[in-house]
């Protein structure tokens, strides 16, 4: 194939991959935004003691969630010619899933109790237990409509599991001003969503393993990653229990909830189709390598510049939108957003590993972390409490993106240079904004009203989102115009305004 004719069709595989990950993001904007209204509202009626003892509960569920997860998607994604038994099957592993976790649980929920000296987190874990069950008893023939890149049912599903969810907890909360609106409200987004999932993807359940063998090498690997990778994320939490009390634990948890929401919003998106996108050229190195490189690209340019931007403006957002008794999470998000930073440049190791069948390169990357950070966050801890695991957290996120960069670049002989220049200019852009914000800061002074929080925010979001597109654009243009995101929104806003010019009144 002429190189003409490759880079033809890498294009025209970024150009579907990118209206993919468009749509997705759309969708996930308005759920998430469903979450985040609900957190600001159950911030401003329950303490951060309320948020911290939860917390406890949710991460203690979130691990045994994780060692038991399985990733059934990602299975029926990958067999082409999806049958009866194939359904029954996912539905089957789904559902003994949900019974061993039940089970795990329910002996788990006492010991942990006694650690945190707090009876209340017996109730608490077994009743969020019914969140994951819930969850994995929904139809499995909703994966027909993701595959054929149609994403309203999904959407219809989640939003609506997402504002019963959030109508119960703050009703709950209004109410009772109890701890309790938040596992209430967990528990029914899900168990909402698995309902309305038979409404677009009938199906009639039925138990079954004949097919078992067709999931059994995403039982493996996968399933182990996803435990480590869950310790990773909630062992913060986990260690801090033990430290600090409630009201600081519920800041922090605060803060990395706010954190995350971009990720989960944009960059968990993304990943989806590009499993498919990887998928579809894995067997042509230099279009594997290509799209790659662009998808990092892509990421960073989009990423970067929300997480920088979160950090630098943190504590007036958090002033702003949950009140004076958060104010100290404003200081936990300004780094618990740059934690995220060095992982954006990395994002698309985990559906390139998968398209390559390569997943135990994760579960490596995800030992190593572990390996890493566990000692240096009890030690973190011990120390200097909140800062220093803040602290850990940044330090091993960058250690973790330089081994996924090596691991990439063993996968598809992309060299690690080649990786972190994609997106130099992103990496300016957002250097250039975080140069023209803090002066700004400095001379719009502290916002004491609240519509001073809101101008000030105001200004500076305008003023960094500004000079960052505009330096991105700059650099792009004298760099020759390259291929890349930057040709890709020139080209979509072209075409919606040649739509919106012939659909205009003669």
């Amino acid at each position: 194939m002429s190189s003409e004719k490759t880079e033809a069709v890498a294009r025209k595989i970024g150009r579907q991959t990118a209206a993919g990950a468009v749509v997705l993001v759309a969708l996930r904007l308005a759920t998430r935004s469903i979450d985040l209204v609900s957190l600001v509202v159950l911030g401003r009626l329950l303490s951060p003691a309320d948020f911290g003892l939860v917390a406890i509960a949710m991460s203690v569920m979130m691990v045994f969630e994780a060692v038991m997860e399985l990733p059934v998607f990602f299975a029926l994604v990958a067999i082409k010619n999806r049958t009866r038994a194939h359904y029954d099957t996912a539905f089957t592993l789904l559902t003994i899933k949900g019974a061993l976790l039940s089970a795990m649980l329910l002996l788990v929920a006492w010991p942990v109790a006694y650690v945190y000296n707090d009876e209340r987190l017996i109730w608490l874990i077994l009743s969020l237990g019914l969140a994951p069950v819930s969850r994995g008893l929904g139809s499995p023939r909703m994966i027909d409509h993701s595959a054929n890149f149609n994403f309203w049912p999904n959407f219809v599903m989640e939003t609506s599991g997402k504002l019963v969810g959030f109508v119960l907890a703050v009703s709950l909360a209004w109410s009772t001003r109890s701890y309790w609106a938040l596992p209430a409200g967990t528990i029914a987004v899900p168990i909402t969503a698995s309902a309305i999932s038979y409404l677009f993807a009938p199906y009639r359940p039925r138990f079954a393993l004949a097919e078992w063998r067709a999931f059994g090498s995403f039982l493996g690997w996968t399933s182990v990653t996803q435990a480590v990778a869950a310790t990773n994320w909630q062992m913060d939490q986990l260690i801090l229990g033990h430290w600090v009390d409630r009201f600081e634990l519920g800041r922090f948890a605060m803060a990395s909830n706010l954190a995350s929401i971009p990720w989960q919003i944009f960059i968990v998106q993304v990943i989806s189709p590009l499993l498919v996108a990887f998928s579809q050229v894995r067997e042509n190195a230099a279009r594997l390598r290509g799209a790659y490189r662009k998808s990092v690209a892509t990421i960073v340019t989009v990423g970067l510049p929300i997480m920088v931007g979160m950090s630098l403006t943190a504590g007036p957002i958090v002033q702003l939108i949950l009140g004076d008794q958060w104010s100290e999470a404003g200081a936990m998000l300004r780094w618990l957003a740059l934690v995220a930073v060095p992982s954006l440049f990395v994002a698309p190791l985990s559906p390139l590993s998968m398209a390559l069948n390569q997943t135990r390169v994760l579960l490596w990357l995800a030992v190593a972390e572990l390996a890493l950070k566990l000692p240096l966050t009890l030690l973190g801890v011990y120390y200097d409490g909140i800062e220093g695991v803040l602290l850990v957290r940044l330090t091993v996120s960058a250690a973790v993106a330089i081994c996924s960069m090596v691991a990439a670049r063993d996968l598809i002989k992309l060299p690690v240079m080649d990786q972190l220049l994609s997106s130099w200019r992103a990496v300016l852009g957002a250097a250039a904004m975080a140069v023209a914000v803090v002066p700004l800061q400095l001379w719009l002074g502290a916002a004491g009203t609240t519509v001073a929080k809101v101008t000030y925010l105001a200004v500076t979001i305008a003023a960094g989102g500004g000079v960052y597109v505009g330096s991105v654009f700059l650099l792009w243009r004298l760099s020759g115009m390259p291929e890349g995101i930057e040709a890709d929104a020139i080209g979509a806003a072209g075409a919606l305004l040649r739509k919106l010019s012939r659909s205009a009144p003669a």
